[in-house]
């Protein structure tokens, strides 16, 4: 192959990983909740038992965040995709099958270790080694394709649906889909993009940057990473925002229609969030080498802190609409900022071990529906928890604004125990 067709090629696998993140969020976090209402009135269950399903994917989401690093490390980018794509696909294939609730549980349990293992993790890693010099551009236009996913989930579930008058059909489309870039990924995608037998693949040149964006020299060890303040100041904002995101999706309709929004007007609300959270993280990419993510992910913050305070008042069209913008903008660039600021800070070489290790973490933004549940019961309404939840915005904005970038400490000299150095 001549070296005009190398890009070619690396764009290829940008185009693979992307359609992975857009079908695993499409068929996952913005359809399951589509289909439940199905397969709720044909097996009777409570909403409970059915929400509990909801939760227990999400839980195995987070708990496997470090299993990616784990299988990229020992087996390559190839194996992560193969075997999450094999994982994904058994769980569509469970859910389509599903007589009860055991294997409807068995099938999203699957699904949330699956999805670990085709998500941003591995996908920003091969973004990392195969578009080093397009890495902003890149990451951004990934992010947003995923974001599209959840766009197009409920549309792909209501179409399905329509034609077959089958949820069952929906899952089985799911599992063929995956079915298909899982045996592409596993014959296409590599851990670096291969040259031609007997020609040396070329060096791709770095990204090129302002000299205002701040990229570490040198790349950090897990170890390392962890033990920085950046680190978790990093990790507690993207924890503080998608705690935001799972209490808006799960109550913003709710809350809305209690303040006399019109049903049909609250959804079109939520879908238009949904376009402009996937658009601005293309746009955080082509921002972010002329101003330093740091700072996006101080706007980002400010922008949800607004979005949060305008849903806390959500009682007419403008108050809406700065939800929309505020809230959409705010988590999809906060989604973007963050993994950005882990590749500059800490170089990508262990870039899957330290984002999966984040977004284990971040697990714990899984009790933003249940704080806001308990505070709706005791005050009458959700307006009050927005409102806090834009206040600790305002505070973590602040922190990250006086955040400097972490300094490396000089290399251990050889035969020195590290730990006592």
């Amino acid at each position: 192959m001549t070296d005009h067709n190398r890009p070619i090629r690396r764009w290829v696998g940008f185009a693979l990983v992307s359609a992975f993140f857009f079908l695993i969020t499409a068929g996952t976090f913005s359809s399951l909740g589509v289909v439940l209402p199905y397969m709720i009135a044909e097996f009777s269950w409570t909403w409970s038992q059915a929400g509990t399903g909801f939760s227990l994917f999400a839980l195995m989401v987070g708990l496997a965040g470090t299993a990616p690093a784990w299988v990229l490390k020992r087996f390559g980018t190839q194996s992560s995709f193969g075997l999450g794509g094999l994982l994904m696909t058994a769980g569509f294939a469970l859910l389509a099958m599903a007589p009860g609730l055991a294997q409807y549980y068995a099938g999203v349990l699957l699904l949330g270790v699956g999805y670990a293992l085709c998500a941003a993790v591995p996908g920003i890693h091969v973004i990392n080694n195969w578009l080093p010099e397009r890495r902003s551009f890149a990451i951004g236009a990934y992010m947003m394709i995923g974001g599209l996913g959840a766009v197009a989930g409920p549309l792909i579930v209501t179409s399905v649906i329509a034609v077959t008058d089958s949820w069952r059909v929906h899952w089985w489309t799911m599992a063929i889909a995956m079915t298909s870039l899982a045996i592409l990924a596993l014959i296409f995608v590599r851990d670096r993009p291969s040259a031609p037998d007997g020609e040396a693949e070329a060096q791709t040149p770095a990204e090129e940057k302002s000299s205002r964006v701040f990229t570490t020299s040198s790349d950090w060890t897990f170890r390392e990473a962890v033990r920085t303040p950046q680190y978790y100041v990093i990790v507690i904002a993207l924890s503080m925002t998608l705690m935001c995101t799972l209490t808006m999706n799960s109550w913003a309709f709710t809350h809305m229609t209690a303040l006399n929004i019109p049903a049909g007007f609250a959804a079109g609300a939520l879908a238009a969030n949904g376009a402009v959270n996937a658009m601005s993280r293309l746009a955080g990419g082509a921002l972010a080498t002329r101003i330093d993510p740091k700072w996006l992910l101080f706007g980002a913050l400010c922008f949800e802190a607004v979005g949060m305070v305008a849903l806390s008042v959500a009682s007419n069209p403008v108050a809406i609409a700065f939800f929309v913008v505020g809230e959409g903008v705010g988590f999809g660039v906060v989604f973007f900022a963050t993994a950005m600021l882990l590749v500059n800070y800490f170089g990508t070489t262990h870039n899957p071990i330290i984002f999966g290790t984040m977004n284990m973490i971040t697990t714990i933004a899984m009790v933003g529906p249940i704080i806001a549940g308990l505070m709706a019961e005791s005050f009458g309404t959700f307006a009050l928890t927005y409102q806090v939840f834009a206040l600790m915005l305002v505070v973590m904005a602040v922190i990250v604004g006086v955040m400097r970038p972490p300094q490396r400490k000089q290399a251990v000299p050889a035969g020195t125990d590290e730990a006592t150095a």
